[in-house]
């Protein structure tokens, strides 16, 4: 049920973060990208309009329903072959060394432990490829904090939910997991500050 929910509820709240997820990873045609936390499906078939017939998107999601509501969106589109879906993890991605081009993972760290994060992150420049890109999305932490974000951070105190993710620093982040933090975006999603950040991999220079 919550997947269909997501979709439902999420889409249009979503839509002006991947916009901008989208602009900053800029992915070329036959680029192999990997859409990490992929829900629905929704990004994945965006990002592979864009790497046309010769590109590849793989797409991974911690939970089976998401993986299942994905694939029905994805059946209903002309990019079956260039989707790959499998059921994965952003802390131990089952993918090898420097296997993309560019990577994404959008609204999914804040979910992370701290420790978590990072390693979430050194995952994503482990899988792609020196000078490759990577887009990361998250909730911002925002000094001093809005209105909006400290009715959030009051909730998320109070009744403990999980799903309410804490609100991350994206360039200290990518700088610990050994990222170059580049270009930020400021977005919001139900009037919280979203960060949209694109690091590159160390190494040579991106294509």
């Amino acid at each position: 049920m919550a997947h269909r929910l997501y979709d439902m509820f999420m889409f249009e709240a979503t839509q002006e973060t991947w916009e901008a997820v989208l602009a900053l990873l800029h992915p070329a045609p036959g680029d192999q990208v990997l859409d990490a936390g992929a829900g629905t499906g929704r990004l994945a078939i965006a990002l592979a309009d864009l790497v046309g017939d010769d590109g590849r998107v793989a797409g991974i999601d911690v939970s089976p329903a998401m993986l299942r509501q994905a694939d029905r969106q994805i059946a209903r589109t002309q990019y079956r072959s260039r989707i790959e879906l499998r059921q994965g993890d952003v802390r131990a991605l089952p993918y090898a060394d420097q296997s993309f081009d560019a990577a994404t993972a959008s609204l999914i760290l804040e979910l992370l432990c701290p420790d978590e994060t990072i390693a979430a992150l050194k995952e994503l420049g482990r899988v792609v490829r020196p000078g490759g890109r990577i887009v990361v999305a998250a909730l911002a932490e925002e000094l001093p904090y809005g209105r909006t974000l400290s009715f959030y951070l009051v909730l998320r105190a109070i009744f403990r939910l999980a799903a309410l993710g804490r609100p991350l620093s994206l360039r200290r982040l990518a700088k610990d997991a050994g990222l170059v933090g580049k270009i930020s975006m400021r977005r919001s999603l139900l009037r919280l500050p979203v960060d949209i950040l694109l690091c590159e991999v160390p190494g040579i220079a991106a294509k």
